[in-house]
């Protein structure tokens, strides 16, 4: 599976937030978007995953413009865990999981036990499962993001794309949320979008720093996240001490 963004760019109005960005994200990579707010990470995710189209360049995923993919064949390749998303009605946590199981099924197929214990070691992993009849608008805004986790990975996605899937998450459920992406069995291509430098730099295959809508940094994460770099992104004195990490 390969998902590639060739030279894409869009603008909202005369203003441009992605420039002529090129990536390319196949089965087993992990790679990591950072960058300040506002420099295009999210609108970047929104056109790999097809929810925007680019005003120039193309995305393809395994060839195939994914802008002409019908949404349901879409939505069975990809996944995208978005950076925030309001609770889906007063839908429990089991449904908004199954829904995401769905999303891999034709539409009139029936559930099977397989589906079913999909669903269910995905809300175990996500520790989800104790509370999951209760409505996900009831929820935490740190559950509701485990909810959102456990419906993208019960799809077994072949791209995975995250927009600060651990923003919400206490320190016990960033490190296990980290160990399970980077563990999946299916190795799929993984897209991850923080502003957590120190997770960056620990689970990065492969990092990108953007700014202003420009990939301007791009490379194994030890050899981008440098002072040097990260000052001229951020605008700020900063480092990463490598060490000792429960990534």
């Amino acid at each position: 599976m390969t998902l590639v963004a060739e030279r894409i760019s869009f603008s909202y109005g005369r203003h441009r937030v992605v420039d002529d960005v090129s990536l390319t994200l196949s089965s087993g990579d992990f790679t990591v978007l950072l960058g300040p707010n506002g420099g295009g990470k999210s609108t970047i995710l929104s056109l790999l995953s097809g929810r925007l189209s680019p005003s120039s360049g193309e995305v393809l995923l395994n060839g195939l413009p994914v802008s002409g993919l019908p949404g349901r064949y879409r939505a069975s390749k990809m996944a995208v865990v978005p950076q925030s998303s309001p609770p889906t009605l007063d839908f429990s946590v089991r449904e908004r999981v199954t829904i995401g199981r769905r999303a891999r099924l034709s539409p009139f197929q029936r559930m099977s036990p397989e589906d079913d214990h999909a669903i269910e070691s995905a809300m175990s992993q996500l520790d989800v499962l104790e509370f999951a009849d209760r409505p996900c608008n009831k929820l935490s805004g740190g559950e509701q993001q485990r909810v959102s986790l456990a419906a993208a990975l019960v799809q077994e996605p072949e791209v995975l794309m995250l927009d600060e899937p651990t923003s919400s998450l206490d320190p016990a459920h960033v490190v296990k949320t980290v160990q399970i992406l980077k563990n999946l069995p299916s190795q799929p291509a993984i897209l991850l979008i923080t502003h957590d430098i120190e997770l960056a730099f620990h689970c990065a295959k492969h990092l990108m720093l953007l700014k202003d809508g420009k990939i301007r940094f791009q490379g194994p994460p030890e050899e981008i996240l440098t002072p040097e770099n990260l000052a001229e992104i951020y605008g700020c004195n900063a480092a990463i001490k490598p060490g000792v990490t429960f990534f």
